[in-house]
C-alpha cells in the first residue's frame, strides 16, 4: 500500500507539471499530452492480449500476469531510452545554438502570484464542467467492458479486446484534434456533448450484458464494438478539445500554470464520482 501511495503522489505531482507546462506552451503541446496518454492506454489492452493468446495453459495464471508484467516492464525502458534520447538531442541542439541565441534567451521565470482556484473557475468553469462529465460517465465503460459477452469468442480474450478497441478509439479521438476541424471550440456545445454521451449507456444495454441476450448474432457483437469505439472516441475528443482550451481562455503565464493543479484537481474529481456512478450503475442492473 506504502508503493501504491508513493506511486499515485509521484504521477500527480508529474501530471500537475506537465499540465502547467503544455498550458503555457500551447494547444498542440496540449494534445500532444493526451495523445501520450492514450497511447499509454493501448499499451495495457495489447499487453494482456499478448498474455492471453500465448498461455497455452489457460489455468495458468501466474504465468498471464508475469507475461503482463514483463511486457509493462518493456514499455517503460522502452519510454525512458525515448525520453533520455530526447533530453540529449534537445541538449546537442542547445549547445550548437547556444553562441548566435546567447543574447536573445529569455530568463527563466516561475509563478510569481499567487492564483486561487476561484479565479481559474470563472473563466473554465464550462471546460472544467466537462472534464468532470466526460470522466464520470466514461467510467461506465469498464462495467460494460466485462460483463458484456460475445456469442462467438471466448470472454477470456474478448474483454481484453473490447478494453483495446475503447482506447484505440480515444486514442484517435484525441489524435484527429491535432487537426482543427475536429476541435469542440465552443464551451456550451461541448458540455452539451458531454451530457449527451449517457445515451450510450442504455444502447450498452442492448448488447449481451451480463448473458442476458442469448439469441445474438455476430451482428451484435459488431454493433457493440461500434459503440465502444465511438464511445472511445468521443472521451478523447472531448477531453483534448477541453484540454486545448485551457491555454487560450487564459491571459498569463501565472494563471496557466496555475490551471495545471486545478485541472488535476478536477480530473481526480471527475474519476472519484465516475467510480461512485459506476457502482451504483451496478447495483441498478443487479
Amino acid at each position: 500500500m506504502l508503493n501504491v501511495a508513493i506511486s499515485a503522489v509521484g504521477a500527480c505531482l508529474t501530471q500537475v507539471a506537465i499540465i502547467a507546462l503544455v498550458n503555457v506552451k500551447g494547444p498542440i503541446y496540449a494534445n500532444a499530452n493526451v495523445v501520450g496518454n492514450a497511447i499509454s492506454g493501448v499499451l495495457p489492452s495489447i499487453s494482456m492480449i499478448i498474455a492471453v493468446v500465448t498461455n497455452k495453459h489457460a489455468q495458468s495464471r501466474s504465468a498471464e500476469g508475469a507475461k503482463y508484467f514483463l511486457t509493462s516492464v518493456f514499455v517503460t525502458l522502452v519510454a525512458l531510452t525515448f525520453a533520455e534520447v530526447t533530453a540529449w538531442q534537445e541538449k546537442q541542439v542547445l549547445n550548437d545554438g547556444f553562441e548566435s541565441q546567447e543574447n536573445s534567451l529569455e530568463p527563466v521565470t516561475t509563478q510569481r502570484r499567487f492564483v486561487s482556484f476561484k479565479h481559474i473557475w470563472q473563466p473554465l468553469k464550462f471546460v472544467e464542467s466537462t472534464i468532470i462529465l466526460v470522466f464520470s460517465i466514461t467510467l461506465a465503460f469498464p462495467i460494460f467492458a466485462s460483463f458484456v459477452d460475445s456469442h462467438f469468442v471466448s470472454r477470456k480474450v474478448f474483454v481484453p479486446v473490447i478494453f483495446l478497441v475503447w482506447n484505440l478509439g480515444d486514442l484517435v479521438g484525441r489524435v484527429v484534434c491535432a487537426w482543427k476541424f475536429f476541435v469542440v471550440g465552443n464551451q456550451k456545445l461541448m458540455v452539451l456533448y458531454a451530457v449527451s454521451r449517457i445515451v450510450y449507456i442504455p444502447l450498452f444495454m442492448l448488447c449481451n450484458a451480463f448473458g442476458r441476450n442469448e439469441n445474438g448474432s455476430i451482428i451484435t457483437d459488431i454493433f457493440y464494438i461500434m459503440l465502444q469505439f465511438m464511445f472511445g472516441f468521443s472521451n478523447g475528443q472531448l477531453f483534448s478539445s477541453a484540454f486545448m482550451l485551457i491555454g487560450h481562455l487564459l491571459y498569463t503565464d501565472d494563471e496557466k500554470k496555475a490551471a495545471g493543479g486545478y485541472t488535476a484537481l478536477v480530473i481526480n474529481i471527475s474519476l472519484l464520482l465516475g467510480s461512485i456512478m459506476s457502482y451504483l450503475l451496478v447495483v441498478e442492473m443487479g
